[in-house]
């Protein structure tokens, strides 16, 4: 619990008649004087009367106030925190605060016994609306936000004046355990995606060994082909077949050649016994003539007697003549079975995707950000192998000149994205000379690799204000690439002129106000990740790319 800070040191009744000189001060308090009406004066900068003036005078009470540099820290938490954007999860606070009286008329008349309650909810009234424009990521952004509120001196309640303010923000117990989640998540993905190589090339093991092992099997087949001289696969050929794979089991052989028997028998009684009823019913049905049933029972004794294979014998039932069914074919040795569909067809589309970069001066505080933009991009693609095939990426930086980091092509498995360089000033009209030099012959390119590919997309971020002779170019890329979009991001100098580089006056984005450009660019690989894995899935299916949404931290140009 903080300790009170009195700042009305002192307090007694005017003297009119003294022999005595007037009570001195010292340098740290300021006196007030206060009349029988109970208005307050404070004489010369809050020195005190002189002897001389004491005789007449009309003051009836003298203050002495506080007026020393006074250091406060408070905290923000448990009953009191700041909360996050939402109000989902809270900000604790430790708060240092330094502040002095400045209008002790004011101390006195607002009888301000203790400053610490009206500096605590001061700051609390404060801070609480500037934290909740924040999410819980945004620590660093927030604090920034408090200490700019009060980088100027503030007078508050009381007559005291509030001069240097530190905040330093941490989460609570729910934040921390909700953003160590999410960062135990990321580094999980970037594990799997690590790993995903090595999985791939496990399985191509297994499959090379299936295929060996497959390949000695066809040879062990042959040679049986061989031995069995291509005789039909009958019964008497299976067991011969056996007998050859297993020459020491005469005894199973047997038992296999003595099991079909017996079933032959059985197939042989069930069909006699059904012969016998159908002679049976018919004559007692009075479904043959006496003169028919002497021929059919003399086949059926015949066929019973295994002297006759098929009954042959007229009457006079009448049945349509239908063709005896033909026997299965034996399977032969040189018999293969159908050839497996084909594999898969591919995308239905390819989606070339140009990320171009500022390598400039202007862009050297987010050089290290947007290189990890960058890899995180091609990390999320190549953890996609089905939308990869889709996608065709190219990384290009651009300063004085331009210097291809990617060149356009499929997302490897493991992909290597280097990181962007710190170079000279921007020249945006050698960089859409480059664009219109090279972009349509490498589309031209992919068009013979790919039956179907959709415009190329072209997201732009510049750091710095258009420089050089690039009017024209843009505009003959433009004519060049017809149906292209180009999505183009501002920061810094770059916020001005950005909208004259984007193909369509909604595709030109630049951060919102209060957001900080190191934000922005955080917030600018988010929309990468998913526009163009978005474009890249549509590209798969065939389907309508969507529209690239106003990223989370931007506002159109």
């Amino acid at each position: 619990m903080t300790d009170p800070i009195k700042l009305i040191v002192h307090e007694e009744p005017v003297k009119r008649v003294t022999l005595t000189p007037g009570k001195g001060r010292r340098p740290s308090v300021a006196v007030v004087y206060a009349t029988r009406e109970g208005d307050l004066e404070v004489l010369d900068g809050g020195k005190p009367m002189r002897w001389s003036d004491q005789m007449l005078t009309r003051y009836r009470t003298r203050y002495e106030v506080d007026i020393s540099d006074h250091h406060l820290s408070l905290e923000f938490k448990d009953s009191t925190p700041l909360p996050t954007q939402s109000d989902v999860y809270h900000f604790h606070a430790t708060v240092s605060v330094s502040f002095r009286v400045t209008e002790p008329a004011e101390t006195i008349r607002r009888n301000v016994t203790d400053a610490v309650p009206l500096v605590h909810g001061h700051l609390l009234g404060i801070c609480r609306p500037i934290t909740r424009q924040y999410s819980i990521e945004e620590a660093e952004e927030a604090e920034a936000s408090i200490h700019a509120r009060f980088r100027r001196d503030t007078l508050i309640q009381g007559g005291i004046t509030l001069y240097a303010v530190e905040v330093r923000l941490s989460l609570d117990e729910a934040g921390r355990k909700y953003l160590q989640d999410i960062e135990h998540a990321r580094r999980d993905d970037k594990v799997k995606a690590a790993q995903h190589d090595t999985n791939v090339n496990d399985v191509g093991r297994k499959h090379h060994i299936e295929q060996l092992q497959q390949a000695g099997d066809h040879v062990l087949q042959a040679r049986e082909r061989l031995a069995m001289g291509d005789r039909p696969l009958d019964v008497q050929g299976m067991i011969q077949l056996h007998l050859q794979r297993h020459p020491n089991d005469t005894e199973g052989a047997m038992k296999l050649l003595l099991d079909f028997e017996q079933k032959q028998l059985e197939y042989q009684e069930q069909r006699d016994d059904r012969w016998q009823s159908i002679l049976a019913t018919m004559a007692a049905n009075g479904m043959a003539q006496p003169a028919d049933v002497a021929p059919l029972l003399d086949a059926a004794v015949r066929h019973l007697e295994g002297s006759a294979g098929v009954v042959r014998a007229e009457s006079t039932v009448q049945r349509p003549e239908e063709p005896a069914p033909k026997p299965p074919a034996a399977i032969g040795w040189r018999d293969r079975p159908a050839a497996p569909p084909g594999p898969a067809s591919g995308p239905a589309n390819l989606a070339p995707v140009y990320l171009i970069l500022d390598e400039s001066a202007d862009a050297r505080p987010w050089a290290d950000s947007l290189t990890d933009a960058a890899q995180d991009l091609f990390a999320a693609v190549a953890a996609r192998p089905d939308v990869s095939a889709a996608l065709r990426l190219s990384v290009v930086g651009f300063a004085e000149r331009v210097a291809v980091r990617v060149p356009i092509s499929r997302v490897a498995a493991d992909p290597a994205v280097p990181p962007l360089l710190h170079r000279q000033t921007a020249d945006h009209g050698a960089l859409f000379q480059w664009l219109l030099d090279h972009v349509p012959a490498e589309y031209t390119a992919l068009r013979a690799e790919h039956t179907s590919v959709r415009p190329p997309l072209l997201i732009l971020l510049s750091a710095g204000a258009a420089a050089g002779d690039w009017a024209d170019s843009r505009q003959r890329l433009d004519r060049a690439l017809r149906r292209s979009d180009v999505i183009a991001f501002g920061l810094g100098g770059a916020v001005e002129t950005i909208a004259r580089f984007a193909s369509e006056a909604d595709l030109a984005f630049v951060p919102d106000v209060g957001i900080s450009d190191e934000t922005a660019v955080k917030q600018f690989g988010e929309f990468l990740e998913r526009h163009v894995l978005a474009c890249g899935e549509a590209a798969r299916l065939g389907s309508e790319a969507p529209p690239p949404a106003p990223p989370r931290g931007f506002r159109p140009a």
